[in-house]
């Protein structure tokens, strides 16, 4: 059985462990989508400590997946989406090993109930055009591509879904 839930500062080691995993797993898929810079030790810590994390345990309470979950004027400092008042989902990562089990549709339903609870007008993903799986699995679960544009940190293509 999965649990949604918020991670506490003692979770703080264990979720930037994930996250060096999963840049580790990206590398060598040839998607050098993250690196130590981003996202940042400090940043995750950042993420915890504000309440903006969110984890997703297993049976064992081992920490199988992360995201950050704010709204899109709290992560991005300006609106990047075509609609407004939607909650952004940041950092999804799944540990490895626990790919394509279904965690990371299991994740983003859990925090589609929560935008639905906080009145938000849906949720907000930002992607990289070369996360091939990832864009398959939110067009999948209802996302609609918006837009691609050009960032200083690279190119982006936004999705939203809306409730």
């Amino acid at each position: 059985m999965l649990r949604y839930c918020l991670p506490c500062s003692k979770d703080i080691d264990t979720c930037n462990n994930l996250k060096k995993e999963v840049i580790v797993r990206l590398n060598s898929l040839n998607l050098p989508l993250w690196n130590e810079e981003y996202p940042s030790d400090e940043l995750i810590k950042e993420d915890i400590e504000s309440g903006r994390g969110r984890i997703i345990l297993n049976d064992e309470d081992e920490i199988i997946a992360y995201a950050s979950v704010a709204s899109t004027i709290e992560e991005f400092n300006e609106e990047v989406f075509l609609h407004f008042n939607l909650l952004a989902i940041s950092r999804l990562m799944v540990k490895t090993g626990c790919e394509n089990q279904g965690i990371a549709t299991y994740f983003i339903h859990q925090i589609i109930k929560e935008a639905k609870f906080k009145c938000y007008k849906g949720i907000g993903i930002m992607v990289h055009p070369i996360n091939e799986s990832a864009i398959k699995l939110y067009k999948k679960l209802g996302f609609k591509f918006e837009q691609r544009k050009q960032y200083f940190y690279g190119e982006y293509d936004t999705y939203s879904y809306l409730l």
